[in-house]
């Protein structure tokens, strides 16, 4: 059977007289087919056991065990001292006289099952007899080194000290040499040189007519050489946002004078002097 919580017993319209102190009169656990006194300060618990019974009668300290008192709740708890972590039991009344509770030992908490001892207390409670109200010692139940071991608990580190964190950066972008970056410039500007002297042999432009330019194409020339030279400083980190200032100022005065120019190359060529 489960624990479960009785349901309220009913009471006679009887003249209750308050006990002078209640106590456990009998007591009984039960582990599988194994008896034990309720006060035995040394119950086996083993790794093969699976039910946990706990029986006891309440009474008078002044009268005989025979005298049974029923508070009107009644619960069983397991306790231990190392873990702060209580498991609360709640045993039906039977016959008006016992209170009994079965519960399967898979159902125990593994913080309570990992200790050395666990304690039984009863603690009873009733809103009409205060007498009856009452915290009482009963004995321990002791977990086997097996069964300790089988229901232990790594419990994590709270507000400890954390491992310290590496942080690993990475290397700096490995370089060319630079008589290879040197090479390259070099090879660039001959190239540009080859072009220009190709145009002028093939015809394909008149470099002697570049006096007759008006200024505004060399100024057009000037802001694409500017272009150039932010996306250079931006590499060797200018900010974006001072690189993104410069493209925008230069940007209307190419527009601009980009258009002038266009429109004279274009007299030039209906000139024949392009």
């Amino acid at each position: 059977m489960m624990p479960s919580i009785g349901a309220p017993h009913e009471r006679k319209a009887t003249l209750y007289l308050p006990c002078q102190a209640l106590k456990i009169g009998k007591g009984l656990v039960r582990i599988d087919d194994q008896n034990f006194h309720l006060f035995d300060e040394n119950i086996p618990l083993n790794i093969t056991d699976t039910k946990l019974s706990i029986g006891f009668t309440l009474s008078d300290e002044t009268a005989s065990e025979d005298t049974f008192l029923t508070p009107q709740q009644a619960v069983i708890t397991l306790s231990t001292d190392n873990v702060d972590s209580e498991m609360y039991l709640y045993p039906n009344l039977i016959d008006g006289k016992v209170y009994e509770v079965n519960v399967p030992l898979a159902k125990v908490s593994k913080l309570l099952l990992s200790q050395e001892k666990i304690h039984i207390t009863v603690i009873s409670g009733d809103p009409i007899d205060a007498s009856l109200n009452a915290i009482l010692k009963a004995g321990t139940l002791n977990p086997s080194f097996k069964l300790r071991a089988e229901k232990s608990i790594d419990f994590p580190l709270r507000f400890g000290v954390k491992d310290e964190i590496h942080h690993i950066f990475r290397q700096d972008p490995k370089n060319l040499p630079g008589f290879i970056s040197s090479n390259f410039v070099f090879l660039l500007l001959l190239s540009l040189l080859v072009l220009f002297l190709a145009w002028n042999y093939f015809d394909a432009a008149n470099i002697n007519n570049s006096g007759k330019f008006n200024p505004v194409v060399y100024i057009f020339l000037g802001s694409v050489l500017a272009f150039e030279y932010f996306f250079f400083d931006y590499y060797c980190g200018t900010s974006i946002f001072k690189s993104l200032k410069r493209f925008t100022i230069t940007g209307i005065f190419t527009l601009y004078f980009g258009s002038k120019a266009l429109q004279d190359m274009y007299k030039l060529r209906l000139q024949n002097l392009r």
